[in-house]
């Protein structure tokens, strides 16, 4: 999944700073790995920093942190990289997990939709009336009544 930083922003309910010269793709930047502890920070990683602890965000700027998800005192982001304060790292971390799922699972149904109208259009004369795709009043059927051969 393609997660960037106005959506980590957003489904966390987070204040997203960039630093005055930010990331490359600014809010569209692309998060690869959200770490939990900036020893385990590569290049371009996320810090989420559950608890606080002194120096460990200055750490995972100096690790190579892309930016880091935060509570508590206000810090100001290195050039090429954000700040994301959040009320509770914690509760915010479900957030983004509940929020991915959800999205996930949308996908997952948007993906079955297609598969039913592809195997309808397989079968374009096929003279039986199809269950997939929508009817006139906009419902969505469920199955697709052709069968491929």
């Amino acid at each position: 999944m393609n997660l960037c930083l106005i959506d980590l922003a957003e489904l966390t309910g987070g204040q997203l700073q960039l630093a005055s010269m930010p990331p490359l793709d600014g809010v569209l930047a692309r998060i690869a790995r959200i770490v939990l502890s900036p020893s385990s920070i590569n290049s371009g990683d996320i810090f989420w920093q559950l608890t606080y602890q002194p120096g460990n965000i200055e750490t995972a700027f100096f690790r190579g942190a892309l930016g880091v998800v935060f509570s508590g005192r206000q810090i100001e982001p290195w050039p090429g990289r954000f700040c994301l304060q959040v009320d509770d790292p914690i509760a915010a971390l479900d957030l983004l997990i509940n929020g991915l799922q959800s999205i996930e699972e949308q996908f997952s149904r948007g993906l079955s939709e297609l598969k039913d109208l592809q195997l309808c259009a397989a079968r374009p004369s096929d003279i039986s009336p199809p269950t997939c795709g929508r009817s006139a009043d906009g419902e969505r059927f469920r199955r697709c009544r052709r069968q491929v051969a």
